[in-house]
């Protein structure tokens, strides 16, 4: 069903249930007008009849009633009787007239009913002749009743056609409200795959649907910018693995060239076997990049930090003192991080590594662990030659490799450490020491605080002062 339907339906029973209530309303405050009316009438000519009656004698009282009888303003025919223990003594006007059935001994007064509602009569104690007695001042409704039928009547066909013709307006009025919408829906759908560069006409006025076409165009801006990035992803992968391929297989082709020395086939085994390990490593890295982005969420339990950075530098340890380079830490604050164990530790052992790469023998690398305003902070500085200004944006995209990295390394790790970072609601950024070397930060919500919102990662623009 469509909205445009659903609107007309939701329309139609509301307005339907408001043309119900409001003719209801009209008939009954008419009925209780036309009967309080010639209530009112009655009453206020029996009260005048009654007084005068009191002080008549049998022919002026005569005179009086029958020409109450013979009016005609409250009914085409009227019927007035004076009765007393019970009995009629006096009684002019339309015998057809239906005598009300009251009990009549009890002296009661006001206006009754005959059991139609087609007569009404004005009951009025007072003294006849002497004797107590009850006057019935009566008319005929007929009139009223019919006023009463015909709005009945014009009602029940007024509204049906009132009610068809606001369904139908609203109808009309639906469709052209949702013109927009449906226009909308035709633009985005001829948006393919191949033009994401194409935008939704901003509308005329800037209401709901101009609030909605811009809500959809920053869709297709990310959209855009993703399917630019996959895109490029690709093709880097593909030139960063056509390299070590490429050598890879003219390796091979060269050893089995020719009949070759045991020595020269284990020279040609190594080196087929460092470009495999490198292909495995770049596999690795691509692989763990493409789960990260295709995961919806992780596993979250809790992770003491504070372990897991000494664990991994312990582990280090070894090699970096085959290198001669002084790893140590500084800080280790404790720290309980809600995600996963193997990306935190993969973030700590990429950002590690990558100091050790680019620090000289004889250098020294950081590692600290702190806390403040509900975030975990890490800290990796070193010593080496640090990071050209020009490239600190760029350290962080995929397959980028800097001035000072010589070839070396598949320039994913640092890529993986900022996907891992933002994938526990954190941020990461690097900065040159004035001394000397870079410096990355890396902060992380602990365990329950909010994740870092996107205008807090200005605040590690510095490298949080350059640490």
């Amino acid at each position: 069903m469509s909205i445009r339907l659903r609107l007309t339906i939701y329309w139609a029973l509301v307005l339907g249930a408001i043309l119900l209530i409001a003719a209801i309303a009209a008939f009954k405050l008419f009925e209780r007008e036309q009967y309080g009316a010639i209530s009112a009438a009655l009453l206020e000519e029996a009260d005048t009849s009654a007084r005068e009656l009191s002080f008549a004698d049998r022919p002026r009282a005569e005179a009086l009633l029958r020409g109450l009888s013979l009016e005609r303003d409250l009914g085409p025919r009227r019927r007035v009787v004076v009765m007393t223990g019970g009995k009629l003594i006096e009684d002019f006007g339309s015998q057809k007239i239906e005598l009300p059935n009251i009990p009549l001994s009890n002296q009661i007064r006001g206006i009754q009913w005959t059991k139609q509602r087609e007569f009404a009569f004005a009951i009025k104690p007072l003294t006849f002749l002497g004797e107590d007695a009850t006057l019935m001042d009566g008319a005929d409704l007929t009139p009223v009743v019919q006023s009463i039928d015909r709005l009945r009547d014009a009602l029940m066909i007024v509204i049906p056609i009132l009610l068809i013709l606001c369904v139908a307006g609203g109808y009309l009025l639906a469709g052209r409200a949702l013109a927009p919408v449906a226009s909308l829906g035709a633009s985005l759908a001829a948006i393919q795959p191949h033009d994401l560069h194409r935008r939704l006409p901003a509308p005329e006025a800037y209401d709901e649907i101009g609030r909605l076409t811009d809500v959809i165009n920053a869709l297709l801006d990310r959209l855009e910018s993703a399917s630019a990035v996959e895109r490029r992803f690709a093709s880097d992968a593909a030139h960063e693995l056509r390299t070590p391929l490429a050598v890879l297989r003219t390796g091979l082709d060269v050893a089995l060239a020719r009949e070759r020395s045991s020595e020269e086939n284990r020279a040609a085994l190594e080196s087929a076997h460092r470009e495999v390990v490198s292909l495995c490593k770049i596999a690795e890295e691509l692989l763990m990049l493409t789960r990260l982005n295709g995961e919806v969420a992780i596993e979250r339990k809790p992770v003491d930090l504070r372990a897991l950075v000494a664990e991994v530098t312990t582990t280090v340890e070894s090699l970096a003192a085959a290198k001669n380079i002084d790893l140590r830490t500084v800080e280790l604050t404790s720290a309980i991080i809600e995600g996963s164990a193997a990306h935190l530790r993969r973030l700590v052992i990429n950002l590690i590594d990558n100091a050790l790469k680019f620090t000289p023998p004889g250098g020294k690398i950081e590692v600290g662990l702190s806390s403040a305003g509900g975030r975990a902070i890490l800290r990796v500085a070193d010593t080496g030659p640090g990071v050209a200004p020009q490239e600190l944006p760029l350290i962080f995209e995929r397959f980028f490799r800097g001035a000072h990295a010589g070839g070396e390394g598949s320039g994913l790790g640092l890529s993986l450490c900022r996907e891992i970072a933002r994938y526990h609601g954190g941020q990461i950024a690097a900065a040159n020491r004035p001394g000397g070397g870079t410096v990355f930060v890396v902060k992380l919500p602990l365990r329950g605080t909010r994740a870092l919102q996107p205008a807090e990662s200005a605040q590690l623009t510095d490298a949080e002062r350059i640490a």
